[in-house]
């Protein structure tokens, strides 16, 4: 048998997954490896087969059979030609931070987590790792302090276990309700909220839209609510490429808001659908719940019963993504979190870049005293931070060695609270960056990928190994705090 390439440029790293997960799923054969794919010498499962993610196709003699992750990237996407990561459901709204699906399939094979598994994912974002873990027949739980981020993943599983054609019939009922639709003028702290952010026709249409799906009275609101949420940026006053608050200088859409969500849910409905042809497999239960990671062991996980066999994520790095702020206008339009609640809201994530009021002084304490106990070189390396300040570093630098004493604290408070949900020797894999500051003219590299691994060697966990991935390049406003390395951490339940 054949395993054929797709046909995009792989990054090195996707070379390596390839052979990995191949190696895993089928140790037994022999393999052969050639610029068009790799052949295969003995007994091969083609079901087996079937789930490697970095190759396109199985060749056997005269037949010849895409892989189920090529049907999926082809359904309703780009014909091949380059990696399509807004496959099934996963383009149902462009989150911040998400992570690619391929790796978190190529992560499951590469650790033989069988279908049915009961998998975690404690930062679980927009829910790329619960889809996969849907597509796959695996039962999923995500659990993440965004409401935001809830909603979206929450939305997706819904999206992908309902007929397209249902959502389909949503959405034309939704659209036709609209036109008959008067939105309540009567202001509030959400409507003055809004007011400040979109232009008074834009705002009317947006109220009405979301006044209309929300009439239908169906599961298939909260796909149709996360499509339009997607736009959001594009018509309000702030730049839509900017993370942080900062008003646009470029003109509004042409195209009505109205006409912009009905092509956007038209397209992912069909994209939807041929998602849905590919998918041979009943999906089983996933889901996501709002809750804060590190009280993992206080608080229950709504419902679930029994061990996990396996975690993945990709958690916050430090200090790198204003998560909460970056969707500040979905939050308050869904009516997630009142305006006020934003900035509070933002400054107890994990990695967050908030210092306000007395808590920089007690972060100070905690860092002098090691009040979270961390493993001593993580102390001694924030401590280090702290001492290279000097009065030339501004108020963002300033603040870089609490920050990350208080990742690391919280890091490690995840690790210690995942650990009793796990089964021994489960496997807990994390795709995080490294990053820098540069304090008094001096550049510091933070290895965060090697700062994990020890922390989690300290918290119930045992250190497997860590796999480097490159990264793609940033463009923007932000190209030069993007994160320039990533790293695997697989690390195992001790």
């Amino acid at each position: 048998m054949k395993l054929m390439w797709h046909s995009y440029r792989y990054y090195p790293y996707e070379m390596n997954l390839a052979r990995r997960e191949l190696s895993t799923l089928l140790p037994t054969a022999k393999p052969a490896e050639n610029k068009y794919g790799i052949r295969l010498y003995g007994s091969v499962d083609r079901r087996i087969a079937d789930r490697l993610v970095y190759f396109a196709s199985l060749e056997d003699g005269e037949t010849s059979e895409l892989t189920m992750q090529a049907r999926l990237e082809r359904a309703g996407a780009n014909g091949g030609n380059r990696q399509s990561t807004r496959y099934s459901a996963h383009g149902i709204h462009e989150y911040k931070g998400k992570f690619n699906p391929q790796v978190v399939r190529a992560i499951l094979n590469i650790l033989d987590i069988p279908i049915g598994a009961r998998v975690i994912d404690p930062f679980c974002g927009s829910g790329t790792s619960l889809l996969e873990c849907a597509h796959l027949g695996m039962r999923a739980v995500g659990t993440d302090i965004n409401p935001f981020a809830v909603f979206v993943a929450n939305a997706k599983l819904t999206a992908i276990g309902r007929p397209a054609v249902e959502l389909r019939n949503a959405l034309e009922a939704a659209v036709k309700r609209c036109r008959t639709i008067r939105p309540p003028k009567k202001g509030n702290a959400r409507r003055d909220y809004l007011s400040a952010w979109f232009d008074g026709d834009v705002l009317t249409e947006i109220e009405k839209m979301r006044i209309a799906i929300d009439g239908g009275g169906t599961v298939d609101s909260a796909p149709l609510l996360a499509i339009a949420s997607n736009l959001l940026r594009d018509y309000s006053l702030q730049d839509p490429n900017d993370l942080r608050i900062r008003r646009r200088k470029s003109p509004l859409p042409e195209k009505p808001f109205h006409a912009a969500f009905y092509d956007a849910a038209l397209q992912f409905c069909a994209k939807l659908a041929d998602a849905q042809a590919v998918l041979r497999r009943p999906l089983s239960n996933s889901r996501a719940v709002l809750l804060d990671s590190r009280d993992l062991g206080t608080k229950r996980l709504g419902g679930a019963a029994g061990k996990f066999d396996c975690a993945l994520t990709s958690p916050p790095y430090a200090t790198a993504l204003p998560y909460i702020d970056t969707q500040r206008l979905s939050l308050v339009w869904l009516g997630l979190v009142s305006p006020a609640d934003i900035l509070p809201l933002e400054s107890r994530l994990v990695g967050s870049r908030e210092v306000r009021g007395e808590s920089k002084s007690l972060l100070l304490r905690d860092l002098q005293t090691n009040e979270a106990r961390l493993p001593v070189r993580q102390a001694r390396y924030c401590t280090a931070l702290q001492s290279a300040l000097s009065e030339a570093d501004g108020f963002r630098r300033q603040a870089v060695p609490l920050l990350l004493y208080r990742y690391f604290a919280g890091m490690a408070q995840v690790f210690r609270a995942l650990r009793p949900l796990m089964h021994d020797g489960a496997p807990f894999a994390l795709i995080v960056g490294s990053n820098h500051t540069v304090l008094s003219g001096r550049r510091f590299d933070i290895d965060t990928p090697k700062h994990l691994a020890e922390i989690a060697a300290c918290s119930g966990w045992e250190h497997v190994e860590t796999v480097p991935l490159q990264t793609y390049q940033r463009y923007g406003y932000h190209m030069s705090n993007a994160v320039t390395g990533e790293g695997l951490v697989i690390v195992r339940a001790a």
